[in-house]
Formats: structure tokens, sequence, C-alpha cells
């Protein structure tokens, strides 16, 4: 495949099953979403999955990939009228739910060079609402 059919590298149809699920959450959805990121992005297996994380996205060369997904993202957690981003309050008009679904999103980009535990950690906050295995069948 082409590219520019493959804009997230060859876990892009996860990822584009991932977006539009997170498109479609509640308000509800959300909370659970942030609720169950804040309790897990301070454990040991989170923040070591988040160190192979980085690695994996360096090694691999996928930088450019994971930059493709900001604007994605960025559309999903805008607040609705939010005033227009400037570099001082860039992250003001951001929805709470847009660092876990990063860290999904970012997961996803990597899944097959991340151990499972891995994958699991990072990828744990949105489990309930949008399971792995939907994203894949």
């Amino acid at each position: 495949m082409s590219d520019t059919s493959q804009p997230y590298g060859p876990n892009t149809p996860a990822i584009r099953r991932f977006l539009v699920r997170f498109a479609g959450l509640g308000a509800g959805d959300r909370q659970a979403v942030v609720t169950r990121y804040s309790a897990a992005a301070t454990t040991r297996s989170y923040l070591k999955a988040e160190g192979a994380l980085a690695t994996a996205i360096e090694r691999s060369g996928r930088e450019p990939l994971r930059d493709a997904l900001s604007g994605p993202l960025l559309q999903l957690v805008r607040r609705p009228n939010a005033p227009e981003p400037t570099e001082a309050n860039a992250l003001d008009g951001l929805d709470e739910v847009a660092e876990p679904a990063l860290a999904a999103l970012l997961a996803l980009l990597v899944r097959d060079l991340l151990a499972s535990t891995e994958l699991e950690a990072l990828y744990t906050a949105f489990h309930e609402v949008i399971p792995l295995a939907d994203l894949t069948s």
C-alpha cells in the first residue's frame, strides 16, 4: 500500500478505528477514561511502558507518523468555543481526555513493537470503552 493509504504506518487501520470510536464517545465515557488514566498514569508499569513507547517511536523512525496523528487528535479534543490557541495557552483549550487519548494513539502507532504488557498499560484507560479487540476485527 502507498504512504497515502497508510498515513500512520502498519497500524493505520486500528488507529482509524480508534479515532472513529473515540469521536463517538459521550461525556460520561470520556470522564471514565480520564479517571482510569489518572489512576494508571502514576504506576510503575505505566511509567515503564511510557519509556518503552518513546524508545519504540524513536528507534522505528515513526516520529513523522506520530506527528501526523496530532491533527486528527486535536480536532477531537479541542473544547467547543475554545479560544484560538497561542504559544502561551496552547493546552488550555483541550479537553482533559487529550492526554489519555494521545497515550492510546501512540501505543497503537507502535503496537507491533511494544510488549503486550506495555501496550496494555498505555491503553488501559480505554479498555472498557474501546476494547483493543474491536480495533483489529
